[in-house]
């Protein structure tokens, strides 16, 4: 797991420790080649190896995923609302929209973009003809569950809840055979996410203004739990709206294949 771990440790700090947004934007756009390289050594076929393959109908799947995570991330906060867990301040002035609208769309989708490529694509896809296919989205769930703790710090219920989550990104990726509908669920989260809390550890960039009630009630630990389950019987059941990609050769390959 040589070729993981360089991944996602890369993933993880080098943009971090780039106080610039130029040069961080600019270490992600490396990770392609790098991940493109990798996942040759390993024995992947570079980024298709990985899961990113312009198959038939991938953007049906994109899109259609990313309003099941919106969708229900929006449930959950628009219930916080009402019951008082989340306070209503407004929505930010109209000249100030811009970049945090930017930050959100652009920022959050590199984010899911490229942990969908390592959690799930680069390690299905390495260890599917070693292991029980139950066993490999066993791993694949829990390296994402354990590896959220350099965003949300590590607790019983953020792995818990983490799982569950992983449950709805994982079987989206096994039942379309490519990262575009599990990428679209983990973005269209975030994006809600985003609308309501900005980017993780950039207070300011929120597009509505609320404030979290100092006491929370029984209902908000609720829902950390409920939704992501409720969202995963979703997935469970629309899962026939798919396009399946199939590993042939009519795709457009977004890597240097021969």
């Amino acid at each position: 797991m040589a070729g993981f771990l360089a991944l996602d440790l890369y993933f993880v700090f080098i943009p971090s420790i780039l106080g610039n947004p130029f040069l961080q934007f600019g270490a992600y756009l490396i990770f392609f080649p790098l991940a493109y390289f990798i996942a040759k050594w390993v024995g992947l076929n570079g980024l298709k190896g990985m899961g990113l393959v312009f198959h038939r109908g991938w953007l049906k799947n994109f899109i259609f995923s990313f309003w099941i995570g919106f969708s229900f991330w929006i449930l959950m906060f628009v219930i916080q609302l009402l019951s008082g867990d989340l306070l209503w301040n407004g929505v930010l002035k109209s000249s100030e929209l811009l970049m945090p609208l930017l930050m959100i769309i652009v920022g959050f989708f590199i984010g899911s973009f490229i942990n969908d490529m390592i959690v799930r694509g680069f390690v299905i896809n390495l260890l599917k003809d070693k292991l029980h296919v139950g066993w490999v989205y066993t791993i694949s769930i829990l390296i994402y569950a354990l590896d959220d703790y350099w965003y949300a710090g590590f607790s019983v219920s953020n792995v818990i809840f983490s799982v569950i989550l992983g449950l709805s990104l994982t079987y989206a990726f096994y039942r379309s055979g490519s990262i575009w509908a599990d990428t679209g669920i983990h973005y269209g989260l975030n994006v809600a996410y985003g609308l309501f809390f900005g980017m993780v550890g950039s207070p300011g960039t929120s597009i509505f203004i609320i404030k979290e009630a100092v006491n929370q009630s029984l209902l908000s630990e609720v829902l950390y739990f409920f939704i992501p389950t409720l969202m995963f019987f979703a997935v469970l059941s629309v899962n026939k709206f798919y396009y399946h990609h199939k590993n042939d050769h009519k795709d457009f390959p977004f890597s240097l294949n021969t």
